[in-house]
């Protein structure tokens, strides 16, 4: 069973309501226990002074018969009903001197105790005292029902609360009123999220938003952000990825229906090779298409653990070392420290291998590239590849890390994807890139400062 949904003004409303009538009936009650208190009080102090009364009107009294009062009806709300009698005790058993009318029966082997003291008495709790003149031989009890002094009690309680109880609607009324004014930030909220479209995520702006709701709102403006990054990846990642792939399929289908068309052995192999040639181009643009489409989905909050950049550095240059040889390339590698860095080993070993790849593509028959290791401080970690390539125009430095960027097209086969997917690797760790003129080689240099954690 479920329970069914309510606004969070109602559940405001009804939380208010709930502690307002708890304390209310907490006051009320703690109001009927001070007046039962003070009741008992005042109604104690009139029973020592009607007592001390009838004390001195038994001094001098000379009659020796009993007298007895007839008592008057309440005709007044909060009218007590006493009850009384006075014993000389000169005599055994003592003798009652006067009492009143509705005391009748009682004897004095029947008094309370000296002072105050409560009994039952013809079905009532009644309240009693009694007062003792051993110099003159009297004995008073004065006695009155306790259902004046609860009633007492209920009419100052009662005038306690009902008050609240009568004003409870009226505060409930002014609760939601105050509360629905409370909320109209979170309804303004409402309304400009209503207005957001997937083509269209501004940040949300709301004037005067209140400390609570601030946060709510940094939280959905960073989430709309990351939303459009990736919406904006998404529709990059399509548009680049068919346009990079409609160029080779094309040349793929010309060479084929070639192929297909030539008599002649010879242009038919030549025609072949070449669509083998753009079914490899094409595997690699997919593999570097997916592997920064996965980058782009990866946020800063990747698994840490140690990597060793000496031994990972070591271990692509022995991976791409055939590529090398193929060329007559001599890779160079000087590891003047052995770094732990805090990071990826997969994207790191993804960074090197594309580093050292464009190196080797670059760099003409015979040439060299140099792989540097270092710690200039006890901040940061240099990774460094340099080549005695071609180099890259100054003009061009800027544009380096493009997607689908090219600065040579004519030199080596590439998709122009390798230094983007190092920038995101880049990125991911808070490292730096930067480009120059390899001040040796002559050729390219990349460097990549890694901050040390």
């Amino acid at each position: 069973m479920t329970l069914p949904k309510t606004s969070l003004q109602t559940r405001l409303t009804l939380l208010v309501l709930c502690t307002v009538l708890l304390f209310g009936l907490a006051a009320s009650y703690e109001s009927y226990k001070n007046a039962l208190h003070e009741a008992d009080e005042i109604f104690d102090a009139q029973l020592v002074q009607f007592a001390q009364n009838l004390m001195i009107m038994a001094r001098h009294s000379g009659s020796n018969d009993e007298q007895i009062e007839q008592m008057s009806t309440t005709i007044y709300n909060f009218q007590k009903i006493f009850v009384f009698q006075v014993w000389s005790t000169n005599s055994e058993p003592p003798k009652s001197l006067f009492r009143s009318s509705n005391i009748a029966g009682m004897v004095a082997t029947q008094m309370p105790d000296d002072g105050f003291s409560d009994g039952q008495w013809q079905g009532e709790h009644w309240r009693y005292y009694r007062q003792h003149d051993k110099q003159r031989s009297l004995d008073v009890l004065v006695g009155e029902n306790n259902r004046d002094r609860n009633e007492l009690a209920q009419e100052v309680a009662w005038h306690n609360v009902a008050p609240f109880l009568f004003g409870l609607p009226f505060i409930a009324l002014f609760s939601m009123l105050a509360i629905r004014f409370g909320l109209r930030p979170l309804r303004n909220l409402t309304d400009s999220l209503a207005q957001l479209t997937p083509e269209q995520l501004t940040p949300v702006t709301l004037q005067d938003a209140p400390k609570e709701i601030a946060p709510v709102i940094d939280a959905l403006n960073s989430l709309l952000g990351r939303i459009t990054r990736t919406i904006e990846n998404e529709r990059r990642f399509t548009a680049d990825a068919s346009h990079e792939l409609r160029t080779p399929i094309a040349a793929l289908q010309a060479q084929v229906q070639a192929a297909q068309l030539s008599d002649s052995e010879t242009e038919r192999n030549e025609c072949l090779a070449k669509a083998l040639q753009g079914t490899e181009r094409m595997a690699h643009l997919v593999e570097q298409l997916l592997t920064l489409s996965r980058l782009d989905e990866t946020e800063s909050a990747i698994k840490l653990e140690s990597v060793n950049l000496n031994e990972l550095t070591q271990e692509c240059c022995a991976e791409l070392g055939p590529n090398a040889l193929g060329k007559n390339i001599e890779i160079g590698f000087t590891p003047q420290i052995h770094p732990a860095l805090s990071g990826s080993a997969d994207m790191l070993r993804i960074l090197l291998r594309n580093l050292l790849d464009n190196a080797i593509r670059y760099t003409p028959q015979g040439g060299k590239v140099d792989v540097t290791l270092r710690l200039p401080d006890v901040q940061q970690i240099e990774l460094e590849i340099s080549d005695s390539g071609i180099g890259v125009a100054a003009e061009q430095l800027a544009l380096l890390g493009q997607r689908f960027h090219r600065v040579s097209p004519n030199v080596a086969d590439g998709v122009g994807l390798g230094l983007s997917i190092v920038q995101r690797i880049a990125e991911i760790h808070h490292a730096k890139i930067t480009f120059r003129r390899a001040a040796t080689l002559g050729g390219l240099s990349v460097k990549v400062c890694f901050p040390v954690s």
